[in-house]
């Protein structure tokens, strides 16, 4: 990937060197160029911008180009034992380019003569020029700032992380965040198929409410029923960072998190336009637009867009969006840079959860199962209408080449008009046969405000063999919350689950709102973290950090007019040690303690407020990363705890205490492999061993496995692509296997059994266009996800087919 320097040294430089290499012939070897050896290449056919970039780094070339030269240009590839001069006249016919040779190990871009010639400076790839918050080619990621704040390789972090690339996302065909992670280790996705708002767990805790993160700022949890619900075709990369983070981060929850990275202007110009058809009469349209507006480079530009109307696979349920994704990049030096990231997405669904009891779905009635496509509520009542919106600003200063600040800022909101008539409590008939499901009424009209502000000072410092890259922060956030909420406000019809009949599901009043609730809650940190290299051998990770979280909750019941106020005023520190051991032949062994905190609402008898659960982590792993090879993998073996979890105070009915405990242990394995240039393989094995090991006598969860989470997890995806000549070239197919064990419900009354999913993918490029096709799901296995209790049980995603045609410049 073609990146510029961050010094307009360097750019001189270039330029000069540029301008010295031109004046050679064609192929002219300076003293000290590389001999014209024939190495063993494969380059699949694509955009030539990353053919090149291929080819470079499997030749051990340097290669300097503008890259206004190879923008919409397309390459076939080439497969061979190939000289340099071979390999760049493959790789550029038809483009009106040529490659010169410039001495050293490097080459240089170049228009044929007699073609006009750039007159920009030119650009130096090193390797794979990755950047923690840029695109990757492929799917191996080598970077990330998720677990730093910093831009650090992966294998200096002691913690266990994920990247899922862009490029994973789309040959999956995810069309959620919650799809996406389907393949990461260590990830229960989708126990809930709910198009309201997505739900995954990392090690066993909720993450998509209280971990989901945008750019390194905190997508906080409203407490309603409205989610962020981020568009895949938005990012860049999509991260995991497994156990506690809140050093770094706040408040949050003891699994980890997952940090939402936005697709960013590029300063190659480039576009996409697609449009997709498939299951359940969807229909939609996307595009991605990026590039320079002035000459200079100084200005860029980024514009992501998403139309889309469809169903789901429950009836009369929709699964409509809109979304603009407009963003704006300011470079007036080499050391300045200022990125304007705004959003507005407005979705029109509803609820697909259905809360359909256990007899009917995990075994069979005497009507047989429960239809998959059944909707327990009423087209004529239930809606989910989310607008969200949001703008803010990514900054970052260049003092020195010692110091960097930056500040990440954001405003946000979250609108959401939602009603349902869901089913709750079972069948109406006591036995067989079953045919009426009992339904509860529910709205709530919701508005939250989110501001976030995170302000960072790195130090870059070297004494002798110890490296230092030190951190020191602020993070400032608040949030504001009103709901209008009413539940059983009124009373509902029964509904046939095998004949239901729709239009007027209230025997007497419509649902109205019963209670208004106001919240605000605010949270301020200071945080510091050095990294610190010694002999390039060892990183040492120590961190710490301070935070003060304050948040006030008003509660009015509207026939009455009673208002209650609840309060809470909680500090606390967090810390985290870890250590890397860097081995020559790319492994990497690591340790690390890390602490999380997170408030809770209520108090305990007495009226003293309840203190924020804690979370504490040991861990330990091995990574390896090879130099010069494409792949990742990673083991982690670790020991979770949540303490001052609540439970039933016993001595003092209807209050609690915090003397509850959940462990969570076990082990994980993950890897992503660039076989050769044409084959990819991703692997994944989960063991998760989570426990209620401490509860009220009387807890119908104590000693039990929490809802969910199974033992045990893995998936294999593959794909290849066939030969980058002849009539094949352009061909790619790919298959995936996801193995998901049984689960339980909460008082574990009910078994949830495993089962076993095959998605599938095919591909073709032809030109600038691309043709693909992806089915989750292939063979429509009919299956429970997950259960609550006896009468809450939710069926999983059937088979979905995805048809999908894009045109690229």
């Amino acid at each position: 990937m073609s990146h510029s320097h961050t010094t307009a040294r360097a750019l001189r430089a270039l330029s000069l060197a540029a301008a010295l290499a031109a004046v050679h012939p064609v192929w002219a070897q300076p003293s000290g160029a590389p001999a014209a050896a024939a190495r063993a290449v494969e380059v699949p056919a694509g955009p030539l911008t990353s053919a090149l970039n291929r080819y470079a780094e499997q030749a051990g070339l340097t290669l300097s180009f503008d890259p206004a030269l190879t923008a919409g240009l397309q390459s076939a590839g080439l497969s061979g034992t190939l000289t340099p001069r071979q390999a760049f006249a493959g790789l550029l016919a038809g483009t009106g380019l040529e490659a010169v040779a410039r001495g050293g190990a490097g080459y240089t871009l170049r228009r044929a003569p007699g073609v006009p010639a750039s007159t920009l400076d030119p650009i130096t790839v090193h390797g794979s020029g990755e950047q923690a918050w840029g695109p990757v080619d492929g799917y191996v990621a080598r970077r990330s700032a998720t677990a730093t704040k910093t831009d650090t390789p992966l294998i200096e972090t002691p913690q266990s992380i994920s990247v899922i690339t862009q490029a994973q996302m789309a040959a999956q065909g995810a069309n959620r965040v919650d799809e996406a992670l389907r393949y990461s280790a260590g990830v229960r996705t989708e126990p809930i198929y709910d198009t309201r708002r997505g739900t995954y767990y990392v090690r066993g805790f909720n993450v998509a409410n209280n971990g989901q993160y945008l750019d390194g700022l905190k997508l906080a949890y409203s407490g309603g029923y409205g989610g962020w619900e981020v568009d895949p075709y938005t990012l860049e990369r999509l991260e995991v960072l497994r156990g506690p983070s809140s050093v770094l981060y706040g408040q949050t929850v003891p699994g980890g998190l997952v940090n939402q990275v936005s697709k960013r202007p590029l300063d190659t110009r480039s576009g996409e336009l697609a449009v997709q058809y498939g299951s359940f009469d969807r229909k939609q349209i996307s595009g991605d637009f990026t590039g320079p507006l002035d000459e200079d480079g100084r200005w860029l530009y980024r514009l992501t867009a998403v139309g889309r109307e469809g169903g789901t696979q429950t009836d009369h349920v929709d699964d409509d969006r809109v979304l603009l994704a407009p963003s704006l990049a300011w470079r007036p030096s080499a050391d300045t840079s200022i990125t304007l990231l705004a959003q507005y997405q407005r979705d029109r669904t509803g609820n697909t959860a259905n809360f359909l009891p256990a007899a009917g779905t995990l075994w069979s009635v005497a009507n047989g199962h429960i239809p998959v496509d059944f909707f327990t509520g009423d087209p004529s009542f239930d809606k989910t209408d989310r607008r969200k919106a949001q703008i803010g600003y990514l900054a970052e200063y260049r003092v020195s080449d010692q110091l960097t600040l930056r500040q990440n800022l954001r405003y946000s909101t979250l609108d959401v008009d939602y009603r349902s008539l869901g089913a709750n409590g079972g069948w109406v008939q006591t036995r067989e046969p079953y045919t009426d499901l009992r339904r509860i009424s529910l709205v709530s009209k919701e508005g939250f405000h989110l501001f976030s502000v995170d302000n960072q000072a790195q130090f870059n410092l070297k004494h002798g063999q110890v490296a230092h890259t030190l951190l020191l922060g602020a993070d400032y956030q608040e949030s504001r919350f009103d709901r209008l909420y009413g539940l059983r406000t009124a009373a509902v019809d029964p509904i046939d689950a095998w004949d239901p009949a729709y239009g007027r599901p209230f025997p007497g009043a419509t649902p109205q709102a019963s209670n208004d609730t106001d919240q605000v809650r605010r949270q301020f940190g200071l945080y510091a973290q050095d990294q610190i290299k010694f002999y390039d051998k060892w990183v040492l990770q120590l961190a710490g950090r301070y935070d003060w979280a304050r948040s006030t909750t008003g509660e009015t019941i509207l026939r009455t007019g009673a208002e209650t106020t609840t309060r809470t005023d909680d500090e606390q520190f967090s810390g985290k040690v870890g250590l890397v051991y860097l081995a020559d032949n790319g492994l990497a062994p690591y340790a690390s303690y890390t602490e999380s905190f997170e408030p809770v609402a209520g108090a305990g008898y007495g009226g003293t407020p309840f203190e924020p659960t804690r979370g504490k982590q040991y861990e330990i792993g091995l990574k390896y990363q090879p130099n010069g090879a494409r792949s990742f993998a990673q083991i982690s073996l670790f020991d979770l705890r949540q303490t001052n979890v609540s439970t039933a105070d016993l001595d003092h009915p209807g209050f609690s205490v915090q003397t509850g405990e959940i462990r969570s242990r076990g082990i994980e394995l993950e890897g992503t492999w660039e076989v050769t240039p044409q084959l990819n393989l991703l692997a994944s094995y989960t063991y998760t061993d989570v426990k209620v090991t401490k509860a009220a006598e009387t807890a119908v969860n104590r000693g039990k496995r929490p809802p969910y989470i199974p033992d045990h997890m893995a998936s294999l995806w593959a794909d290849y692509r066939l030969s980058a000549t002849g009539p094949l070239a352009g061909l790619w197919f790919g298959a995936g296997v996801r193995y998901m064990g049984s689960t339980n419900d909460i008082p574990d009354a009910v078994r949830v059994p495993a089962y076993t999913l095959v998605d599938a993918a095919l591909r073709y490029d032809m030109g600038r266009y691309q043709f693909s096709l992806n089915a989750s799901n292939l063979f429509d296995k009919r299956y429970v996800a997950a259960c609550d209790s006896v009468t809450n049980c939710y069926y999983g995603l059937e088979r979905t087919v995805m048809a999908r045609v894009a045109y690229r410049w």
